[in-house]
């Protein structure tokens, strides 16, 4: 099993965000520091994709905690239309006929942006 985790610090006014890490195998961690949220969450799940074989993945309470404080990121969702192109969905609770009632993987975007997954690859080069 994998665990995701966001690491923050607050400070009397502010969520400062650090890092993401993962921690998989027996005592296996992964730590994502560039400084942006969006690209180390971005490459978190290029890891877990590429190149970690593991098949369950959990979220510790670190990640509810730090969007929920009120980190400045909104949620998108990578999904594939009827012809395997992958598009993100900018709803939570999703139901399209191309993919039925499936989310598809999280990521998270800057809050108030509406990226296509061709731009947010980019962004996070």
């Amino acid at each position: 099993m994998a665990i995701i985790r966001i690491n923050s610090n607050e400070d009397k006014e502010n969520l400062i965000y650090e890092s993401v890490s993962i921690s998989y195998g027996k005592n296996e961690e992964k730590v994502f520091s560039s400084g942006n949220f969006v690209k180390d969450w971005f490459d978190v799940n290029r890891f877990l994709t590429l190149e970690l074989n593991e098949p369950y993945v959990s979220f510790s309470s670190s990640v509810d905690h730090f969007i929920m404080d009120g980190a400045p990121y909104d949620n998108a969702y990578l999904n594939f239309d009827k012809d395997e192109k992958p598009y993100l969905s900018y709803v939570y609770d999703i139901y399209d006929d191309n993919i039925g009632n499936n989310i598809g993987i999280e990521f998270f975007v800057p809050e108030g942006t509406k990226p296509t997954w061709e731009e947010l690859k980019e962004m996070c080069k």
